[in-house]
């Protein structure tokens, strides 16, 4: 567990964001305050359209706000989310986002190839070995992300956004193509993780995943409140 990993805080501040949909002005984040820190597993639980997904964006700097700041502070100051790249926050959203043109297994070293690291699952610890077992995608390693399940292409995404001990780790409803033993096993992966030191944030409806979190937090309307 490096320092960096420890020190690594995230930040909302005053945080609303407005869409307009037709006539109607939605309400997607009501003035946020937010503080994660390293070493933390916060589930993030709510009806659909209550803003999670949203929230989430913002704090990977995929979405901007209207009002108040969303920032990291790391080792090397204080700075906007969008800054970091895939070495420093691993995510997995609802699309997943994998390359169809890339092996399951490139797919999940795709961050160490942008980041210009090893791109061999063994090289180092044999970490990313490790955790593609443990999500039970070792022996789909060969296989274009189009071939698999839904439920094999999230862990593929999983696997990715955890490849290279990022710092921070962000999670949209990760168990929704899952069984049972395979959803305890992505948990199981993010709860490591969060174990290991980085900040884990999890929007989730699978009653099965607050169990491994540290703080669960609700929003309900745009609004975000403990528990």
């Amino acid at each position: 567990m490096t320092e960096s990993v420890l020190t690594t805080q995230l930040r909302i501040t005053g945080g609303s964001r407005t869409f307009v949909r037709g006539d109607e002005r939605v309400h997607a984040l009501r003035d946020i305050e937010l503080e994660l820190r390293g070493g933390e597993f916060v589930a993030l639980r709510g009806p659909s359209g209550s803003g999670k997904s949203t929230l989430l964006l913002v704090l990977a700097g995929w979405e901007n706000l209207d009002d108040g700041v969303a920032a990291v502070v790391d080792e090397r100051g204080s700075h906007s989310p969008s800054d970091l790249d895939w070495s420093r926050m691993g995510i997995v959203p609802q699309s997943l986002g994998l390359m169809t043109d890339l092996t399951a297994q490139e797919n999940v070293m795709l961050p160490a190839r942008l980041a210009k690291l090893p791109t061999n699952p063994d090289a180092g610890d044999g970490h990313a070995r490790d955790l593609m077992n443990r999500l039970d995608i070792e022996k789909l390693k060969n296989s274009m992300s189009g071939e698999l399940s839904l439920g094999e292409q999230q862990r593929v995404a999983v696997a990715r956004a955890l490849v290279l001990r990022q710092p921070i780790v962000l999670a949209d409803e990760p168990s929704t193509h899952q069984d049972a033993d395979h959803g305890d096993a992505v948990f199981g992966a993010l709860r490591s993780a969060a174990e290991r030191g980085a900040i884990v944030v999890v929007a989730t409806h699978d009653p099965a995943g607050l169990g491994y979190a540290d703080r669960v937090l609700t929003m309900s309307d745009g609004e975000l409140r403990e528990g």
